[in-house]
């Protein structure tokens, strides 16, 4: 059982690196700041969302206390909505700095319509 558990580790930390590494390819070559904002919030979420994962399935396989378990499930609860947070509220503030996308602007510019392009 404990082989299990070791392959598990093993699989949502190399997944984390992948989103890890996916999202530092894409810091370097999108072209402006909300998609690279975008790529910095896939590292922050789903990069280090595997290595809390793989933590859990370690401390499963050595059994160790459901401590553990509660203190990595709040992590990776604290992880995901202060990535959100901080992501949209970064953007927020750079659009209203006056700065737009590169190549084709918005599909729907919803901080347009709620009054956020006057500087």
């Amino acid at each position: 059982m404990e082989i299990i558990f070791t392959i598990l580790t093993a699989v949502c930390l190399l997944g984390g690196i992948l989103f890890a590494a996916t999202g530092v390819i894409g810091i370097l070559r999108f072209p402006d700041y909300f998609a690279r904002a975008q790529a910095s919030t896939c590292i922050s979420t789903m990069g280090t969302l595997g290595a809390v994962a793989s933590g859990i399935f370690y401390a499963i396989g050595n059994g160790l206390g459901a401590v553990w378990y509660v203190k990595l499930v709040l992590i990776a609860v604290m992880i995901m909505v202060s990535a959100a947070v901080s992501g949209h509220s970064l953007s927020k503030g750079t659009y209203k700095r006056g700065h737009r996308p590169h190549f084709g602007g918005f599909v729907k510019d919803d901080y347009k319509e709620d009054g956020f392009d006057e500087l």
